[in-house]
């Protein structure tokens, strides 16, 4: 069972760069893991991590409709991901096509609200926080 870990929000709200920094991050902390690049585009990613703390990771920062999001989910279940990090829109097709996979699955959606001030720090800080919710 994965657990997918979905960061909501509007468009524009940061949830892009924050999801391409928790990819960042986890390289930093976790040098021995292997990477492999599913997709790598001058915004988003779709990376796959494998021994991160035993774990098996997937990352898809493209959460917006008519996205490859639905793809990304199931290709991630069909490389046995144990955590999934997502984009999803605040409603609509996103969230449904999340919401189908639980059960079985653990679905938690976290709001990334969007910053008056101070992007990066902001991105940065819910980097880490939803690395901590990952337990990673």
């Amino acid at each position: 069972m994965a657990h997918i870990i979905a960061l909501q929000g509007i468009g524009s709200s940061g949830k892009t760069q924050t999801l391409i920094q928790v990819f960042g991050y986890l390289q930093a902390k976790y040098p021995a893991a292997t990477v492999q690049i599913l997709h790598r585009g001058t915004i988003d990613i779709k990376v796959v991590l494998r021994d991160i703390n035993g774990k098996v990771v997937g990352i898809e920062s493209q959460g917006d409709p008519n996205s490859r999001l639905q793809h990304s989910l199931a290709e991630f279940l069909t490389l046995k991901c144990d955590v999934i990090f997502c984009a999803c829109r605040s409603s609509g097709m996103t969230v449904n096509w999340i919401n189908a996979l639980s059960p079985p699955h653990n679905v938690q959606f976290v709001q990334k609200l969007r910053a008056a001030s101070n992007y990066a720090i902001a991105n940065s800080a819910d980097a880490t926080a939803l690395i901590a919710v990952a337990g990673l």
